[in-house]
């Protein structure tokens, strides 16, 4: 069984690596794809912060931690549940 651990309870330094592992970099307070863009959560169209960062278990996709956006994400794919 997959242990999951909450990322808000990681320090900055450790987020930024875990970022980094998943092919995604950070300024520091937000979260950049490769091109050092940043990423924009596509169900708020905002950017997304690396305090708000919600990484899906099993998977390299970031969103914000709000509400509407996972329940928009889980809508679209009812597959994760």
């Amino acid at each position: 069984m997959v242990e999951q651990i909450s990322i808000s309870m990681l320090a900055i330094k450790d987020k930024i690596l875990l970022l980094k592992e998943l092919g995604y970099k950070s300024d520091g307070i937000f979260v950049l794809d490769q091109n050092g863009e940043r990423v924009i959560d596509k169900y708020i169209d905002e950017p997304v912060k690396i305090n708000n960062m919600l990484i899906l278990p099993g998977s390299t996709i970031i969103l914000d931690n709000n509400p509407l956006s996972i329940a928009s994400y889980l809508q679209e794919h009812p597959d994760v549940l």
